[in-house]
């Protein structure tokens, strides 16, 4: 019991100072003024198949979405001003005859004139905004706002056709996000580079448990700490994973008075512990390792990738690899893996192209994994859900299109990697590809890895050809085995009638084995594979995801193995389910099994639901797994599971309660299973890290090692250095823009700085100041943004200069014999010191121009050479200008032209 305690405190010593330290400071929580009941959702923003923000900031809140009104209403152009001090909004919609007002504190509405009250929970002043829940904006707005968590997507639907979809059809949509896309558009900004540090304060994601176990015979008590570190170290990016748990296990003796009584006797005493480190570099423009041109140095807990007919990945340990690939491509040509880090408590679902193909639940390696999962030609669209036990949400997206992979001719890519497995095994792998014309690339590989079932090493020697047409990808392979002997592959992917089809043959040369074709006594010959993927459409059902494999394999006696695996899914009502089927024939036995899954999740209801079965040899129910959550309101959720397999006939069931208090979780939770043993247990949830900036400590319930921040800073820069100065005023209230789309909700406090959180890291992230928060007008951004790649557990400290800009008036007069008076449609034209025309503007009727917003410099003030030479004018045509660093105005800068005499 001892050892219990020991790891229980010890696990303690790493969190209580901090979150001491962190009682007085704001959590990454604070902003949420109704306390933290609310549960933060970055969902995407659709409007007919254009998404108008990637980040746009919600709330739930038990049955209800909150949104931001003041940031709907900027994404939708709609004329609404949200006063978030005074709880107030006014303005109206579409039309100004459709007025509309809202005041939190009376929970009341106005709109078209007619008052509506509603209920005061479905509104909230939260950060610098009004949120209100999605349903009653409905009732108020011409608009519906289809919410999906399981894609954390909010659609809007308009019942009236909005001024912003007629400006989206006029505009050139190529600048934009496309839903599914898979890629965000590089807006132009610089990228800034954050210097990798020696050491920093790592942010830290932990789960405190202690359970205990009381069964026929035996009481166990058990603790568990894990954690998981990130932040920069020797001048790496550094992820640390961390369990350990101690467990005393207590013996019962009955006595005469026939009911069982337990003594703690330390059968077992004992403590284990648990660490995975991993040290990594990567840079999308391959500028590691000087001519190496890296993007990828991995150090530590790698995972290698997987080789075509040769092995699926690696089991755990420690290793070095080293890649120039492109970091948004698969882990292989035509397949690609899905692994990380999963905390206790937290389940992931995975989608492809929409359909519902795995789940997995948190492991005790703290890891999930979908290997080496096939890639189709056309569009490859992977989504995994992640929910955590609090009610967390979280979505990753990534898209491959094989088609459009083709290497550029005299382009190499590769990757390099040596692995030592917990369990001894040593692996080295070298892999390249090399674009030969446009359409032709070649691929070599050399691996070393453990024979199966003895302790032996194979070497194995692959070279392939893939040629890129326009309507399929005809590819040719053979992997060696020296001494052994040889396999011949030959695939051709392409489409056929809407469906993606692949089509694959395999020779098998001598005695060849890998961990994908095992040798036997009867061995394979050959096998074929053909596999159709795509989407079935019908008037009477939604449509339905289908994927067929059908397999022959040709063995050495003569005889065949047929196989047939089919996968249907659909999306019913919000519900998504996945019905997979596996037959099998083989020396006269058939078999098939199959497996049903189903995935829902809806505001405030979590469902999902695994049943496995066998048809053949007999029909038969083998397992049955049920988990079901609901939110309760002031951010409690419950669960409930059940658990059910035939075979060693067991039932269990499960039931757990937990609570979201803003800087930390707590969780309760009970089982019983047939056997009559009965579980208690308790969870603390917690995140802690640093702002670099202030030093202060952050707590959060929710994880936020997984993610990249950034330190913002706004302050008005009067000498236009980009530095922040002695005595350069600081602006508070301002807000920023991420990727071009939606508005954090996060604004900078008094001292100018605001923390911006939870950035997806290894995908590039553009910010920009939003002058309309700025609480001058003449302020203006010195710079239009930054591009950014988060780093898990660092935070990027950000300068966001703004300075005060000029109006400069005039009149344009065209002078005639004797008087002068103002002329309309002249071109003005502000040109810079290096020639580049920065604005420009046109004469009202009677003269007068203005130009806005004008940074302080040396300019030359003109009318528009061109228009001057085709209405041949002459006289005052340009002039020098100095534009002050103060923002005053510049008055009166006339232009006095004359015709030229014919």
């Amino acid at each position: 019991m001892r050892s219990v305690l020991a790891t229980i405190c010890g696990a303690l010593c790493l969190v209580l100072p901090a979150a001491a330290m962190a009682q007085s400071a704001p959590s990454a929580a604070a902003h949420v003024q109704r306390g933290a009941e609310a549960s933060v959702l970055v969902l995407e923003v659709q409007l007919d198949g254009h998404v108008l923000s990637d980040s746009f900031m919600a709330y739930q809140d038990g049955a209800q979405v909150l949104l931001p009104l003041g940031e709907l209403s900027r994404l939708l152009t709609l004329a609404i001003a949200v006063q978030p001090a005074q709880g107030t909004a006014s303005g109206f919609v579409i039309r100004e005859d459709r007025t509309f007002d809202l005041s939190v504190a009376d929970a009341l509405a106005s709109v078209r004139g007619r008052q509506k009250n509603f209920e005061p929970r479905l509104a909230a002043i939260i950060g610098d905004d009004i949120y209100v829940s999605s349903k009653l904006l409905g009732h108020w707005l011409p608009i519906d706002f289809e919410i999906d968590l399981a894609r954390l997507q909010l659609r809007v639907k308009p019942r009236e056709r909005l001024p912003l979809q007629e400006r989206l059809e006029r505009e050139d949509s190529g600048a934009r996000l496309r839903a599914g896309a898979g890629q965000r558009v590089d807006l132009g900004y610089p990228m800034v580079t954050t210097p990798y540090g020696m050491a920093s304060v790592p942010f830290i994601d932990q789960t405190f448990s202690g359970n205990a176990q009381i069964g026929p015979g035996a009481k166990v008590y058990q603790a568990a700490y894990t954690g998981y570190l990130t932040g920069d170290i020797f001048g790496m990016e550094g992820a640390a994973y961390v369990s350990t748990h101690g467990q005393t296990v207590a013996s019962g003796t009955d006595n005469r008075t026939a009911h069982r009584d337990f003594t703690l006797v330390n059968d077992s005493d004992r403590t284990a512990a648990d660490l995975r480190v991993t040290l990594a570099r990567h840079d999308p423009d391959a500028g590691l390792l000087g001519a190496l041109h890296a993007r990828s140095v991995v150090v530590g807990g790698i995972i290698l990738p997987s080789v075509s007919n040769v092995m699926i990945g690696s089991p755990q340990g420690n290793g070095l690899m080293v890649s120039n690939r492109p970091l948004d491509q698969p882990t292989s040509f035509d397949r690609h893996t899905f692994r990380g880090n999963l905390p206790p408590g937290w389940d992931v679902t995975l989608y492809y192209n929409e359909a519902l193909i795995g789940f997995q639940t948190a492991r005790t390696d703290g890891q999930y994994s979908f290997d080496d999962l096939p890639l189709s030609f056309g569009p490859n669209e992977f989504r995994l859900v992640f929910n955590g036990p609090l009610g967390q949400v979280r979505v990753e997206r990534q898209s491959f299109l094989l088609d459009q992979s083709v290497i550029a001719p005299g382009e190499a890519f590769y990757s390099l990697a040596q692995h030592h497995a917990n369990n001894g095994d040593l692996r080295s792998i070298a892999q390249i590809d090399y674009g030969l014309t446009r359409t032709i690339a070649a691929n070599a590989a050399v691996v070393r890895k453990p024979r199966l079932g003895t302790n032996e090493d194979s070497a194995y020697a692959q070279f392939g050809v893939r040629g890129y047409f326009e309507s399929m990808i005809l590819s040719s392979q053979i992997t060696h085995e020296p001494g052994r002997g040889a396999l011949v592959e030959l695939a051709m992917k392409t489409r056929l009638l809407g469906y993606s089809i692949d089509v694959i043959h395999l020779q098998r040369q001598g005695r060849f084995e890998s961990d994908l074709l095992p040798d036997s006594d009867d061995g394979l010959s050959f096998r074929d594979i053909v596999r159709a993927t795509g989407v079935l459409k019908t008037a009477a059902l939604p449509p339905l995801t289908l994927t067929l494999e059908a397999k022959r394999d040709s063995l050495e006696s003569g005889h065949a193995r047929l196989g047939v695996a089919g996968r249907v899914s659909t999306m019913l009502r919000g519900t998504a389910l996945s019905n997979s089927l596996d037959w099998l024939q083989s020396d006269g036995i058939t078999s098939s099994v199959g497996t049903l899954q189903l995935s829902r999740r809806v505001i405030d209801v979590g469902l999902s639901a695994q049943v496995g079965y066998t048809v053949r040899p007999h029909l038969s129910l083998d397992t049955v797994a049920l988990s079901a959550d609901r939110a309760l309101g002031d951010a409690y959720r419950v669960n409930a599971g059940l658990l059910r397999t035939m075979g060693s006939p067991l039932t269990l069931m499960s039931v757990g309660l937990t609570k979201n208090l803003g800087v930390f979780g707590l969780g309760v939770s009970g089982s019983y299973s047939s056997k009559h043993e009965l579980a208690i247990g308790l969870q603390l949830f917690v995140a802690i890290g640093r702002e670099p900036r202030t030093g202060a400590w952050m707590v959060d319930a929710q994880p936020l090692a997984g993610t990249g921040a950034i330190s913002a800073r706004a302050f008005v820069d009067k000498n236009m250095n980009g530095i922040r100065d002695a005595g350069e005023e600081l602006v508070p209230e301002a807000g920023f823009i991420l990727n071009g789309g939606g508005r954090h909700p996060s604004r900078t406090d008094a001292d100018g700085t605001a923390f911006i959180g939870r950035l997806a890291p290894g995908q590039y992230t553009d910010i920009a100041l939003d002058p309309s928060t700025l609480e001058d007008p003449q302020w203006k951004p010195l710079t239009p943004g930054v591009r950014i790649l988060p780093r898990p557990g660092v935070v990027e400290v950000l300068e966001f200069p703004v300075v005060a800009t000029s109006e400069i008036d005039g009149t344009v007069f065209l002078l005639g014999k004797g008087d002068r008076r103002g002329i309309g449609d002249a071109r003005v034209e502000l040109v810079d010191e290096q020639g580049q025309v920065i604005a420009s503007t046109r004469s009202s009727p009677d003269g007068y121009y203005l130009l806005h917003q004008v940074l302080p410099g040396r300019y030359v003030l003109r009318i528009a050479p061109e228009q001057a030479e085709k209405l041949r004018l002459s006289g005052s045509l340009e002039r020098p200008l100095m534009v002050p660093p103060d923002g005053d105005f510049i008055n009166g800068q006339d232009f006095e032209l004359k015709p030229i005499a014919s």
